[in-house]
């Protein structure tokens, strides 16, 4: 047998390091999601801070394998047995032997549906799993061939086929009971299956001049049929906070659903706005330009690193009408009573509407959490009241698809409010009419999926 060259060597020994990296890297997530109860982006993203020996390409190829064996990992546990599913759900993935791990990872990575690399032909051919075929560019198109191309990989793995997935399986079991009704509950599910897209909105900018300086810096974008400013980006990378677009304040990274929010606020000219839960303040950075940077929008939050997060958004932006003031979720006192035009409310919620783009909070979230959280939702509704003056807006929000955190929690406040009423507006995305109430989805709109309601004070 001809003896492999040194070059040869050389490469099968760092992709021998990369796979023991990878497994590594697995455990660790594994343990911080399930047993830790840990974002899996916060601790990748302190990971990499820590140990910064990792390149570019293998932060990349680690974070894609872990994120897509958290986005599928409701198929890829019926290629387990009883005892490996209970040792993952417990954090113990290091109890796993070799080749479990291996068929884990190389599945997800089948099922993510992206370019097989060294790494990976190295790890099939080291423990026997099929090999991870190119990508299937109609995928997007029919999903029901990612759940084929599912079975064909489960029926090379077990000498008994795994059972078909369902794809409400991409989600927690607890979870579905509590969904809101949709047009379309099997594109939702479906949905789950696939990576987010990335969605810009321009401000302060000539379209046209914006979407020229993207195209030239490698990147191919779409605009929204009737959000002319929601830019979705459909092809290419770059790191957008180098581009002189973001520096100026051109564009902002803000998904479609959230700028829909903005909307559906419709803020007029020389009015005072409060963002009780503004975060980071994408929603507040957009009631800023819709009002035409007149008036006054006020970011509140109890996070005040969130609120230093917006000031520096704002100064890059040049936004002179917005004010950032700490908030603690406690009543509004009685020299702030009637103060405000409108007052959105971008409520604390149990994020199920963005488990597309954070698929480990399908299964490390909890039915006893969204309990808590709709407790915290209506002291936040109740608490904001007094700030807003008669005939003012009432804006609420969330980025979840539980309908006790959304249709539920609405009703529940007019019951006890006969000072509130539902208004009317129209979807901004169809123009069709709306009761007062909105959810949007994601599997329509390829965006993530909210809930909003516009409330008006008598």
């Amino acid at each position: 047998m001809k003896k492999p060259s040194a070059a040869t060597a050389n490469q099968d020994k760092r992709l021998y390091t990369q796979l023991r990296n990878l497994r590594n890297i697995f455990d660790l997530a594994v343990t911080a999601v399930f047993a830790e109860k840990r974002a899996l982006d916060r601790f990748l993203s302190s990971y990499w801070r820590e140990n910064r020996c990792f390149g570019s390409r293998d932060r990349r190829l680690f974070s894609e394998s872990i994120f897509a064996f958290f986005r599928f990992y409701g198929w890829l546990k019926l290629l387990l047995t009883e005892e490996e599913c209970a040792a993952l759900a417990a954090g113990r993935s290091r109890q796993l032997a070799g080749r479990t791990a291996a068929m884990l990872l190389a599945g997800a990575w089948q099922l993510e549906n992206l370019p097989p690399e060294a790494a990976h032909h190295l790890l099939t051919r080291e423990f026997e799993l099929p090999s991870i075929p190119a990508p299937d560019p109609e995928i997007a198109a029919d999903p029901e061939r990612l759940r084929s191309r599912f079975m064909e990989f489960a029926r090379h793995c077990k000498a008994d086929p795994a059972t078909e997935p369902a794809w409400e399986a991409l989600q927690a079991e607890w979870s579905l009971e509590l969904l809101q009704t949709m047009p379309d509950q099997k594109a939702y599910y479906q949905m789950l299956s696939a990576r987010p897209p990335l969605w810009l909105r321009i401000q302060n900018a000539d379209p046209a001049q914006v979407i020229c300086e993207l195209t030239g810096a490698g990147l191919t974008v779409k605009r929204h049929p009737r959000l002319p400013q929601a830019l979705a980006v459909t092809a290419g990378s770059v790191n957008l906070y180098t581009l002189e677009a973001y520096r100026a304040g051109r564009i902002e990274v803000q998904d479609l659903a959230s700028q829909v929010i903005a909307q559906v606020c419709a803020p007029r000219r020389s009015e005072r706005w409060w963002d009780c839960c503004a975060g980071a303040g994408g929603k507040t950075l957009a009631l800023a330009e819709l009002m035409e940077r007149t008036g006054k929008v006020v970011a509140g939050d109890i996070r005040a690193y969130k609120l230093e997060d917006l000031k520096k958004r704002a100064r890059r932006s040049g936004f002179p009408n917005i004010e950032t003031r700490p908030w603690d979720g406690n009543k509004v006192p009685p020299r702030k009573s009637g103060s405000f035009d409108g007052i959105l409310i971008d409520a604390p919620c149990s994020c199920s509407g963005v488990w597309r783009r954070n698929p480990d909070g399908r299964w490390s979230s909890t039915p006893d959490e969204v309990e808590k959280i709709n407790l915290i939702q209506k002291n936040v509704l109740e608490n904001v009241l007094p700030a807003l003056r008669p005939g003012g807006v009432l804006v609420y929000a969330t980025c979840s698809v539980f309908e006790s955190e959304n249709s539920a929690m609405i009703a529940d406040f007019l019951r006890r409010h006969s000072e509130f009423v539902l208004e009317s507006f129209a979807d901004p995305l169809t123009g069709d009419l709306t009761s007062g109430m909105l959810k949007i989805s994601g599997a329509r709109d390829n965006s993530d999926s909210m809930f909003v309601a516009r409330l008006r004070k008598k």
